[in-house]
């Protein structure tokens, strides 16, 4: 029978002999080793091996049934690459038998008769098959190159790493019996990247390589085994790149049966709409209520059984909870009120679906979720930017400096700028740069305006990535492959490679740290930065909404308020003395007749203030307000700065004056009469003209 034939007979679908481990006839092996182009000696040789090893083991299960010691075999004086030599009393004869038939094993395992478990593949040290695959016509070798060449193209792997390739190729070809790269799946390479990070529970595998040795060659087949299903990835073969971290089974969030049902119950009907990140904060709210009940109220079994005043003494508790991996540290306030809103939600999520085992009601409300700081965003002062500007742009990686520079110009979130597509960039009718942001946080794509310096990076690194013969890689946001811009050894570079790494070695340089030495400069000040020159320099809120991302005004007004130059601006235009301003409160604050405390509260909260015409200058000791014609209002004041709005009011009065007049509505008439002589009156008391100026 031919050889080649024999191997697509045993390795065809369905054949038993993929499950079955068996010999070969003796004649087809014989007639293999006599096709060898080696000497008539080695091929005697290697005959009397095979030939002893069939007698000594006619049935290969009862060889499975060895240790792995005895089934790795070894021979006095051969080089084992760190294996560990046998203890005294070993069996050398049959060491010596099981050694000489990695040969015949490889040739089994190629022609689909033997499938070799992960303890002998980890234990053989060098293996050697491609002189077996050229033999029998496998275009082993040749996938081998190509997947070198996909990784060196990628950046994964130098030339001289090319040996990580075929190190794991083999080793999956032999587990699976099957020779076929093509039929190579996802899971089966984790499958290898599982049995490596759990090599030490091998039956035998320590005596074998040693327990001093096992870390540093766990990590060593991690890497051979990663680059190995990565290059199959991008080659087309697997439907998925290797994941970076082994799934773990997540522990049980309560010891209380009933309990746990309802929680694992809520996270799943919040899994549907959720992204996973925000998952992972809700299994950790969840986690520390769990643990509270199984410590604190141990003689409840069901949710149901809780009051008001249990909730409010695990909100107590809260406080004084303290960092599961640094005990000494407390807990952050932002992620105690993240527990505390997460057991909130559980309980109204569960009242409105009518759950058994919950409270009818919700304990606790949004009234008892702990205040936080709202702070001011963090620019980077001018003095500070264009020294770290110029440093960016001297950053030798061209993903790093893209990305810096994208920040800077953007106000992108890192999570949306990572994840920028290949064509995220066009541009404008006008010709302006056009950059397109994927969905992030907000879960929301938008267009955004670039400047020309980001451009010009973006576009350099797409002429490199273009040179990249790389797969897409899967987005579950949006269901497909994407291929991504930021792309690094063949997968998508990380926030702190990009980011973090370079800007941490750029403040070390120019000093610029914070109290305890730490950088003093953090990517997203690259995005406060862009909305509070957006606000300085008058950009509408709208804009500001658009360019940030920010699904509220409210979001944006925060950078309105720190407007500084603006706010002076206006504070100056109001309060200090000689201001140009009109209004019945006018008299009172030329005068100075406010007292400290009402002019330091307007100090304060001036940027508050503004009407669409003026200035409400009303204390909070004084009450709400109830005045709807603010413009007669006592404390209305205004100055200048609105004249362009009350010219623009007083030509809108009169228009209305105008057609109550023609529809004979003499009340009307006077309304807005005595609206258009009010606006009169604060032009005169500015000197301003009362019509619009000729444009």
């Amino acid at each position: 029978m031919n050889a080649n034939a024999s191997v697509r007979a045993a390795t065809s679908p369905g054949t038993p002999s993929c499950w079955a481990p068996r010999h070969c006839p003796e004649a087809e092996y014989a007639s293999f080793v006599n096709s060898l182009s080696s000497s008539d000696r080695w091929r005697r040789k290697h005959l009397q091996f095979h030939l002893r090893f069939r007698r000594t083991y006619p049935d290969l299960q009862t060889w499975f049934a060895q240790p792995l010691r005895d089934r790795l075999g070894w021979r006095n004086g051969e080089g084992q690459n760190r294996r560990q030599a046998p203890e005294p009393g070993f069996d050398a004869t049959a060491a010596w038998i099981n050694f000489n038939s990695r040969h015949y094993l490889t040739y089994l395992a190629l022609t689909g008769r033997l499938r070799m478990d992960w303890g002998w593949l980890l234990g053989i040290g060098v293996l050697k098959p491609f002189h077996v695959a050229d033999q029998l016509g496998l275009p082993l070798r040749e996938h081998t190159e190509t997947l070198r060449d996909h990784l060196v193209t990628l950046g994964q792997i130098r030339d001289d790493q090319a040996f990580r390739i075929p190190w794991g190729l083999i080793r999956l070809a032999m587990h699976r019996g099957d020779p076929e790269v093509s039929t190579i799946r996802g899971d089966d390479v984790e499958e290898l990247r599982h049995a490596i990070r759990h090599c030490e529970r091998i039956p035998g595998l320590l005596q074998v390589v040693g327990e001093e040795h096992c870390p540093t060659l766990k990590l060593a087949w991690s890497t051979n085994a990663f680059r190995t299903g990565l290059a199959l990835f991008h080659a087309g073969i697997t439907d998925r790149p290797p994941s970076r971290e082994e799934a773990t089974p997540s522990p049980r969030l309560s010891s209380k049966p009933r309990v746990d049902a309802i929680f694992e119950r809520f996270l799943a009907e919040r899994a549907l709409v959720l992204r996973p990140e925000s998952m992972s904060s809700i299994r950790g709210g969840l986690r520390r209520f769990g643990l509270w009940l199984d410590t604190e109220r141990p003689h409840i079994d069901s949710l149901d059984q809780l009051n008001r005043a249990d909730l409010v003494a695990f909100m107590e508790s809260v406080h004084r909870l303290h960092k599961i991996k640094q005990p000494d540290e407390p807990l952050s306030r932002a992620y105690r009120a993240g527990i505390i809103s997460t057991v909130a939600v559980l309980f109204r999520h569960a009242a409105v679906a009518e759950w058994d085992d919950v409270p009818a009601r919700p304990l606790i409300t949004h009234a008892d979720m702990p205040r936080v700081i709202e702070r001011v965003p963090r620019f980077i002062p001018q003095d500070q930017l264009e020294p770290i500007m110029n440093r960016v742009r001297q950053v030798d990686c061209a993903l790093q400096r893209c990305a810096l520079l994208v920040a800077r110009w953007s106000g992108a979130r890192r999570t949306e700028i990572r994840k920028l597509h290949l064509d995220c960039l066009d541009t404008y009718p006008d010709g302006t740069p056009r950059l397109r942001l994927a969905a992030g946080k907000a879960l929301k794509e938008r267009t955004v305006p670039l400047h020309d310096e980001a451009a010009e990076a973006i576009r350099a690194l797409v002429a490199l990535r273009q040179a990249q013969h790389d797969r897409g890689i899967y987005d579950p946001d949006l269901g497909r492959p994407v291929r991504y811009l930021f792309l690094r050894n063949g997968g998508l570079a990380g926030p702190d490679y990009l980011f973090a790494n370079p800007l941490r070695e750029i403040c070390q340089e120019l000093g610029i740290l914070n109290s305890v030495g730490k950088p003093a400069i953090h990517p997203h000040r690259f995005r406060h930065t862009l909305g509070t020159q957006l606000a300085e320099r008058g950009a509408r809120v709208q804009t500001i909404m658009k360019v940030l991302g920010h699904k509220s005004p409210g979001m944006s007004m925060t950078y309105t308020h720190i407007s500084d130059p603006t706010v002076l601006a206006d504070y100056q235009a109001v309060l200090t003395p000689g201001a140009v301003i009109a209004g019945p409160l006018a008299d009172t604050l030329r005068s100075g007749q406010l007292d400290q405390d009402a002019l330091d509260w307007l100090k304060t909260n001036f940027y508050k203030t503004e009407l669409e015409l003026g200035r409400c200058l009303r204390l909070p000791q004084e009450g709400p307000c109830e005045c709807d014609l603010y413009l007669t209002c006592a404390k209305f004041v205004t100055t200048p700065q609105y004249a362009p709005r009350l010219r623009e009011r007083l030509c809108v009065e009169r228009q209305l004056i105008t057609d109550a007049r023609e529809r004979g509505w003499e009340r009307e008439i006077d309304r807005h009469q005595r609206v258009a002589d009010r606006i009169t009156s604060l032009l005169d008391d500015l000197g301003e003209p009362h019509d619009q100026p000729a444009a």
